[in-house]
């Protein structure tokens, strides 16, 4: 995702986190309808307005982006303008647009969205320990993640680098802060950034593309409203 996106879809939520209600039937639609938008900026900028949890996956193309290398997914010349009566509504719309996405609702009311060309293998990877050190961003809690030795084991012998991440500003004071502690056990990558969303509501974005042998990832949290 380029900085300026990221700037704009960062203001859009402290908009939201002014006006904590979600947004009514005929506010839900993009910031500029119709306008060109790349998968994850639509999705994200849905999530933000209805102040939904849950999970992306998707498969992009590996680009230089702000001097950055990044993992940028599939433009939508002509996304979905809305109204929409509900982010279903406008998970749908997008999964008309561009047929390799899909979208789920599991049974404790997460939203699921996947690209059917990404695989789950990072994912997957079985941590036996996780130790959270007192985060009080959502990077910082994926940061304990992908420090796990499973995962950087794993990303070592499968030529997998982890792509640059637009870091959100620290906090001036951390004084109030909630920070999120402990430990999880015998958890899966998805398992643990699902735990992250709970304390950090927000939707985790996973992200590959190929860059000749080897593999990029991008792994971040893009928060909804603030911790608790």
């Amino acid at each position: 995702m380029s900085r300026q996106l990221v700037i704009a879809v960062a203001f859009i939520a402290s908009l939201g986190a002014a006006f904590p209600q979600v947004a009514s039937a005929q506010d839900l639609q993009p910031t500029f309808p119709g306008s060109p938008a790349n998968v994850e900026n639509f999705v994200e900028e849905m999530f933000f307005i209805t102040q939904s949890t849950g999970s992306l996956v998707l498969r992009g193309a590996c680009a230089a982006t702000d001097q950055e290398d990044d993992v940028v997914s599939d433009m939508l010349p002509h996304p979905p303008v809305g109204p929409f009566h509900n982010i279903d509504e406008a998970l749908t719309a997008v999964s008309r647009v561009d047929p390799h996405f899909s979208w789920t609702r599991d049974a404790g009311g997460t939203l699921r969205i996947r690209d059917d060309r990404a695989s789950d293998n990072v994912l997957r990877i079985r941590l036996q320990r996780v130790q959270f050190r007192g985060a009080v961003q959502a990077d910082d809690a994926v940061q304990h993640i992908l420090s796990a030795p499973e995962v950087k084991a794993y990303f070592a012998e499968n030529h997998i680098e982890v792509a640059a991440v637009f870091n959100h500003l620290a906090p001036t004071s951390t004084r109030g802060l909630r920070r999120l502690s402990g430990s999880l056990q015998d958890v899966t990558v998805a398992e643990a950034l699902d735990s992250v969303v709970r304390f950090f509501p927000g939707l985790w974005v996973y992200a590959e593309c190929a860059d000749g042998p080897r593999r990029r990832v991008s792994v971040r949290i893009a928060q909804v409203r603030p911790a608790g």
